[in-house]
């Protein structure tokens, strides 16, 4: 059933395109911090402004798009986890090496001793990719599913 939905897609895009949307957190979470909406005392026509001669629900609208685009990447790897046990670890190692930044050599040794595993570092590459595929299965971004006709042109 998978490979009639997920069969057309190119793995090795796909899993590179999981990764730079996963490595885009940072600029998100940064843009979401600095659009964040103040709001003032109200101007002479009554509306609270936050003293920018600007459209005043633009900033609210930036901030509120921000905010979906870092949270939405976060989520994708908590769903992941919460699929099951094997998930919770594929989940888990998108979330600490993509989003948090940690290395692989980090990564693989707080996966190894929190699931007591015992992954070696090829064993947690395989691992990493298999992680980065089902979480761009599940993610909620169409851009991240490359599709082999796409890949080609």
């Amino acid at each position: 059933m998978i490979d009639n939905v997920f069969g057309n897609l190119d793995h090795e895009k796909t899993v590179e395109a999981m990764k730079e949307y996963l490595k885009e957190w940072k600029k998100w979470k940064l843009k979401a911090l600095q659009r964040f909406p103040g709001v003032k005392s109200p101007s002479m026509d009554g509306q609270p402004n936050d003293g920018t001669p600007h459209y005043p629900d633009a900033k609210f609208v930036g901030f509120a798009s921000a905010d979906y685009e870092y949270k939405t990447r976060v989520k994708c790897c908590t769903f992941l986890m919460s699929v099951g046990e094997e998930e919770e670890i594929l989940g888990d190692i998108l979330l600490h090496r993509f989003i948090k930044g940690w290395s692989a050599t980090r990564t693989m040794l707080y996966i190894n001793e929190q699931y007591r595993e015992c992954l070696d570092e090829r064993s947690f590459r395989r691992k990493q990719e298999q992680a980065l595929w089902e979480g761009a299965l599940m993610c909620p971004d169409d851009s991240v599913r490359i599709r082999k006709d796409q890949a080609q042109s």
